[in-house]
């Protein structure tokens, strides 16, 4: 008898071992993303911060640079797009990923809420009130409550998934900025080079 007392203690601790960890594991994925989004967004200030001269003050300057390092510069620039329309790539596909994530989070959340809707016509007293006995209507207050306890963690869940779309979202218009500068700014020195 005390065996059976225990066990479902022991059963509610694991899934409740279970849920922490995978709760762990969606905030380290946010903390993740929230980190390179700060990345992307350093990448952006020193981007800005490095401008190149957007026209030679005098004919006198131009010649000081070598022929060598101007063709450094244009394939580095080339490298960096190219990496970064890499970047874009797999940002769209993750954006994507957790787009479609956030429609079955609310698509199921919405199919509870009207589950709900349905239990709630019937009135949660009159449910345990049709209990046989008191255990059974203790059970059913227990259901009640894990089922409670279920749709606040899944609101948190669809809350995450929404803030997991907005970061992504964030990354991948910074990615295109930044990859609209260094366009801007390959063209710029290919038209300084032409102008030699």
């Amino acid at each position: 008898m005390r065996y059976g007392v225990q066990k479902p203690a022991y059963i509610l601790y694991m899934i409740a071992l279970l849920i922490a960890l995978s709760s762990t594991g969606r905030a380290q994925t946010i903390t993740v993303l929230e980190t390179r989004l700060k990345a992307e967004q350093a990448a952006m200030d020193s981007l800005k911060a490095r401008d190149l001269p957007s026209q030679p003050s005098s004919e006198a300057s131009v010649p000081n640079q070598p022929e060598s390092e101007d063709e450094n510069t244009s394939l580095n620039l080339a490298e960096e797009i190219n990496s970064l329309g890499d970047e874009i790539k797999r940002t769209e596909q993750q954006l994507r990923q957790a787009q479609s994530q956030l429609k079955n989070r609310e698509q199921d959340i919405a199919q509870r809420a009207r589950e709900i809707y349905k239990i709630g016509r019937q009135g949660i007293l009159s449910v345990l009130f049709s209990a046989k006995s008191l255990r059974d209507a203790a059970q059913r207050l227990l259901y009640f409550s894990r089922i409670k306890d279920q749709d606040q963690r899944d609101v948190q869940v669809l809350q995450t998934a929404r803030k997991r779309v907005s970061i992504l979202y964030n990354i991948h218009s910074s990615q295109k900025r930044r990859q609209q500068i260094l366009g801007q700014r390959k063209r710029q020195h290919e038209q300084m080079l032409k102008r030699r």
